[in-house]
């Protein structure tokens, strides 16, 4: 006779619910082994050592970390956190900022409490432990206002700014806050504990050696509870507390994620490129010659006009304004007004990066690499003197969402020859990037049919926008460097203007339609030196200006 199908479904649950319990049972009885282990190794290890060692060592750690932090001060809370001058004043505002430097001069005052405790640590003496702990203690109430500052903080940014200091950042920073503050607690508790055992005071000569004390009891209670089931309970608990709001968030952190992009800190003011204007004068052309005709000659007397010609092209090319620019030496790229270049929310030591976008159903990867990508930015440096990256980066569309944010690239490039198979995920992403994130689509026709491609997907990212012929005195063809007639056609594969998609008053999309891209590569594929130099220039500068609205947009540089 069969069963029920629900009487078959209840026993499948039963057995997968028995299973998941055998698992835990398991993961918790070979981890209480780990433990146990662990335990009775370091026990093994420090066994050699007297307490005087010990207590020295972990004095001396504590001094070590009180005087770094009383050293850097709020210069640690800037490096750390990458905050700039607009998150100084939010805290100063808030009252967090004075604080925090009286909470370093205490600091310096701890670590030289604890350096005296730690050569006191050698001196068997019964007042020996009540001065460690008296260094202990200091250090505690000093790594509780520290973690009080590092929770606050975050709350006053986002108090201040929701919308640019959002959850996720102050989680972010809540997360990183108390994981660079853990360390020092745990070693400060176990500094006390070990300071509040009698085999410590035993050492030290205390008279009163017979019971147990506030240590050696905690350590007991940690050990063997009366109720091993409220042990085994309350560990679980303590464990999956911390797993969830601390350990995951931080194994989530990069796990997938992609490394934030850092524009260059610091102060700039751009000049504008000098140019010089070299005319080449038009020769006159020769006054036509009058001829009698007889209209019964058979001698045709035909002269073609100049226009009609093939000649056109060179006569017009000889005659063009030939532009002279100088070199960049007056003012280097950034915001702020300083000589130094940079932009004053940027982050310290920034690489600038080159990222090239993935796509399916093209070569996306056309001339990648050292062969054009890297010569673009070995030429960035050496125009404007920032620090590159040590090489170019692709990545995939969906891989935009995945950058810290306002620290995503200001500039993704994409090239190619062929098609582009984009899915809806990797349209709405694209918009995303464009219109929420500050981004700047920079793309290049690389021959084929990329034109086409690439058309119908802006089309299907940015329906309700149509592309405009980029004027010759955008401020893209104006800073750092100029470029009177607009971006040099090179190879037009499909035609000789540059176009864009502009939205708010700020440019999302600059297509470039004569692969500028070949003339970055080693050799320029046929282009003259200068040709090249000019393509190099025109990259500077969209990378200027996706640099300035990317930092106007999320930090108001």
């Amino acid at each position: 006779m069969s069963l029920p199908r629900e009487r078959i479904l209840e026993r499948v649950v039963r057995r997968l619910v028995d299973d998941a319990f055998w698992v835990c049972a398991q993961i918790h009885r070979n981890a209480a082994r780990l433990l146990a282990w662990l335990g009775r190794a370091g026990a093994w290890a420090l066994a050699p050592f007297p307490w005087s060692c010990r207590l020295g060592a972990m004095a001396v750690a504590l001094s070590a970390l009180s005087f770094w932090l009383g050293y850097q001060g709020e210069t640690w809370l800037v490096r750390a956190a990458d905050f700039g001058a607009k998150e100084l004043r939010i805290l100063a505002e808030r009252g967090l900022v004075r604080p925090f430097t009286s909470l370093a001069a205490l600091a310096r005052v701890a670590a030289l409490l604890l350096a005296l405790a730690a050569l006191a640590a050698f001196v068997r003496h019964r007042l020996v432990p009540w001065l460690l702990k008296a260094g202990g203690a200091f250090f505690t109430v000093l790594w509780a206002w520290l973690l009080f500052f590092l929770v606050r903080a975050p709350s006053a940014l986002f108090l201040a700014d929701a919308k640019t200091y959002d959850k996720s950042i102050r989680n972010d920073l809540w997360v990183a806050g108390v994981w660079a503050w853990a360390p020092g607690a745990v070693l400060a508790a176990v500094f006390l504990i070990a300071l509040s055992r009698r085999p410590v005071a035993q050492f030290y000569g205390a008279r009163e050696t017979c019971r147990d004390r506030l240590g050696d009891r905690l350590l007991h209670t940690l050990k063997s509870p009366r109720d091993p089931r409220w042990r085994t309970s309350s560990y679980w608990s303590i464990f999956i507390h911390l797993f969830v709001l601390f350990l995951l968030p931080f194994l989530l952190r990069d796990w997938g994620m992609q490394k934030a992009y850092g524009v260059p800190k610091g102060s700039g003011n751009p000049v504008v490129q000098m140019v010089k204007v070299k005319r080449i004068e038009k020769k006159e052309k020769p006054k036509k010659k009058k001829f009698v005709l007889n209209m019964d000659s058979p001698i045709l007397f035909y002269r073609p006009d100049i226009d009609e010609s093939e000649i056109l092209k060179k006569v017009e090319e000889e005659t063009r304004d030939t532009y002279v620019a100088t070199a960049l030496t007056d003012g280097k790229l950034g915001k702020g007004g300083g000589r130094s270049g940079g932009w004053p929310s940027g982050m310290e030591n920034a690489k600038v990066r080159f990222i090239r976008l993935e796509y399916a159903g093209g070569d996306w990867d056309q001339d990648m690499g050292v062969n054009a990508d890297y010569n673009l930015l070995l030429q960035f440096h050496k125009m404007t003197g920032f620090r590159i990256a040590d090489a170019t980066e692709h990545i995939t569309i969906p891989q935009l969402r995945r950058f810290p944010r306002h620290r995503g690239p200001p500039f993704v490039f994409i090239t190619g020859s062929g098609g582009i198979s984009a899915s809806k995920k990797d349209v709405d992403t694209l918009r995303w990037y464009c219109l929420e994130e500050g981004g700047l689509i920079f793309a290049d026709n690389g021959g084929g049919s990329f034109n086409h491609y690439f058309r119908a997907l802006m089309r299907r990212c940015f329906p309700e926008l149509e592309w405009v012929d980029i004027a010759n005195d955008d401020i893209l063809y104006q800073q750092p460097f100029v470029f009177p007639n607009g971006a040099p056609p090179l190879w037009h594969h499909s035609g000789m203007r540059a176009l864009g998609l502009k939205h708010g008053g700020r440019w999302i999309v600059f297509y470039h339609q004569g692969d500028v891209n070949d003339a970055w590569k080693t050799g320029h594929s046929g282009a003259t030196e200068a040709q090249a130099m000019q393509a190099y220039r025109l990259g500077v500068n969209i990378i200027n200006y996706a640099f300035n609205q990317y930092m106007r947009i999320h930090y108001g540089d």
